[in-house]
């Protein structure tokens, strides 16, 4: 028996280890800091996506810190040609994305100390004060909550092959737990953000040449390519955390069709490919949902709804969040010639490009549609 318990916590290491998510971090890159080399000398995946990182601040500083209210169109080759040669060689765009500035954008003041806001910074910030720090370290500190869900996922998939319906209730049941956890993490965000430094400051900085009106051609990378390319900017749409546990639970975001689904899709391309990866692992894997469904009991059924009612309440909270950081500002700030609905029209747009607030309705509504009907 105990041999059986060993073999079932090696093959869940083995899982998580080969699609690059740590036990204790989830999807979050262990110790990012490390001795910097040159772009040329660079060796090993964590070096390589510091340098992402540092090349993506700098791309972004570039083009939105003119200080005269306009936007450079064009990125130099001195910039463009490694931070695309770097961006090629770990499957990433060359724009800054939220594997850089969450992800990988930490590190530990006291190194033997606790995971906390506290003993925590930032290793790359905008202008805006602590705003930075509190945006990507409360989004770092939220996946770090909700990555026991992830953990808990070969635990599932190796509990529905043994027909082990306590294992899995158990494993499901720290799926609640998790994102429990990270719903009351993620409200520090309020203590932390200032609403107006966010719309004002560090969303300008996030904010990528697709869908965005101030770069409608695109970016031009010198050196690179001979027209402009749209990329997206940071999202959270890019964590893998949320699309991992929508296909663990047959929550159909992806397969629903529609402009929420194709952007979903998309922002999986904004992913380390092994997360991808670890995505197209899940597709392929049997369906938690439909072994309920054949197989379980009540209080299996009950705990499978919990899972869902746990991610309801985070989307119906980030509707929030998204209504104090970016409609209210925006609903205050016309500008010249522009009626106050036209300029909340532009200005609320998330910094993927997306009409923020259907978007999110749409996958909330889509998860709400998850639950078992004998609820």
């Amino acid at each position: 028996m105990a041999h059986g318990k060993i073999s079932l916590m090696e093959e869940s290491w083995k899982i998580l280890e080969e699609y690059h998510i740590d036990e204790d971090l989830g999807f979050a890159l262990p110790n990012p800091l490390i001795p910097m080399l040159s772009i040329d000398d660079l060796q090993g995946h964590k070096s390589q996506r510091l340098a992402h990182l540092v090349l993506g601040y700098i791309t972004m500083a570039y083009v939105w810190d003119r200080g005269d209210g306009d936007v450079r169109k064009v990125l130099p080759s001195n910039i463009a040609i490694p931070y695309c040669k770097l961006s090629e060689k770990l499957g990433l765009p060359p724009i800054l994305v939220y594997a850089d500035c969450v992800l990988a954008n930490w590190k530990k003041k006291d190194p033997s100390g606790p995971m906390t806001y506290d003993n925590m910074d930032i290793l790359f910030s905008f202008p805006g004060g602590d705003c930075s720090k509190g945006f990507f370290l409360v989004s770092l500190l939220v996946e770090i909550a909700a990555s026991p869900a992830i953990k808990a996922i070969p635990i599932i998939l190796s509990a529905m092959k043994r027909q082990d319906q306590d294992s899995l209730q158990k494993a499901l049941l720290d799926v609640v737990f998790s994102l429990k956890e990270a719903l009351t993490v993620f409200q520090e965000i309020h203590e932390y953000v200032d609403p107006k430094l966010f719309f004002n400051v560090l969303r300008i900085y996030l904010s990528g040449w697709k869908g965005n009106p101030q770069l409608s051609e695109g970016l031009l990378y010198e050196g690179v390519w001979d027209t402009p390319k749209k990329f997206a900017g940071g999202s959270a749409a890019q964590s893998s955390i949320f699309q991992s546990l929508d296909i663990l639970l047959g929550i159909e975001q992806i397969a629903g069709g529609g402009s929420a689904a194709e952007f979903l899709q998309e922002m999986r391309t904004y992913m380390p490919p092994a997360h991808q990866n670890f995505l197209r692992f899940l597709e392929s894997g049997p369906s938690v949902r439909e072994f309920i469904v054949s197989k379980g009991g009540a209080g299996l059924q009950e705990t499978f709804n919990q899972c869902v009612e746990a991610l309801v309440s985070l989307r119906n909270y980030h509707l929030q969040i998204v209504t104090k950081y970016i409609l209210i500002p925006a609903s205050q700030k016309p500008r010249e010639n522009d009626t106050a609905e036209e300029t909340t029209g532009q200005e609320s747009r998330g910094t993927g490009g997306t009409d923020l607030m259907n978007f999110l309705k749409t996958v909330r509504n889509t998860t709400k549609k998850s639950f078992l009907k004998d609820r």
